[in-house]
């Protein structure tokens, strides 16, 4: 019998609806940030799956946007996780985070781990690519697929390639570029610890 292929996605459920709610109601992120009490960093952050928001932070958005919390969480955690969870592929999903030029990611998985929530993506990087420096509230750990990039952590630099691989503490601003001539890929791996209403990790 042959099973769907699905890519486990929960935890990029939560950051979609809340940005689509956002933009529903054509509000800015500083907007809902200062009425649900949280810094706007932490609300992009949660936005584009670069932090896992606990379940008071979660209340405190849904009432700044008008809508009740199993909007946001509906579906989510509902049945039983499987032991296994296969994805080809065909099944990566393209997502949008934050502005750039030439980043393409694909999601491949996403579950929560106990506190820790684990999300995997597939990134290509075109040449030339760009973006600001960012942080994630976690660890995160990249391999190298293919190609050449330089990857910049806090004030450390990084020449990386086709092989070589980086675990590193998320929080400190970083940003790969791609400054060949060629296309470079990266498999990008999160563990992501939630955050409360000030920012600071939960005891779990």
């Amino acid at each position: 019998m042959k099973r769907k292929h699905r890519t486990g996605n929960a935890l990029f459920k939560i950051g979609l609806r809340i940005r689509e709610a956002r933009r529903k109601k054509n509000l800015t992120l500083a907007a809902i940030a200062r009425e649900a009490g949280l810094s706007k960093g932490l609300l992009s952050k949660i936005e584009n799956f670069r932090a896992l928001p606990s379940l008071p932070v979660l209340a405190a958005i849904a009432r700044s946007l008008g809508i009740g919390m199993e909007d946001i969480v509906k579906g989510i955690g509902a049945g039983e996780v499987p032991r296994c969870q296969l994805v080809p592929a065909s099944g990566r999903t393209p997502m949008r985070r934050e502005p750039s030029r030439g980043f393409k990611y694909e999601a491949i998985i996403s579950r929560p781990l106990g506190g820790v929530g684990f999300e995997a993506f597939v990134l290509t990087l075109a040449p030339g690519a760009r973006r600001r420096p960012v942080s994630t509230e976690g660890d995160e750990f990249i391999f190298m697929l293919s190609g050449k990039i330089r990857f910049n952590l806090g004030k450390e630099s990084f020449a990386l390639s086709a092989g070589d691989a980086l675990y590193f503490d998320g929080r400190v601003p970083h940003v790969p570029i791609n400054a060949a001539r060629s296309p470079a890929g990266l498999l990008v791996i999160y563990l992501l610890k939630q955050r409360d209403k000030k920012g600071n990790h939960e005891n779990m």
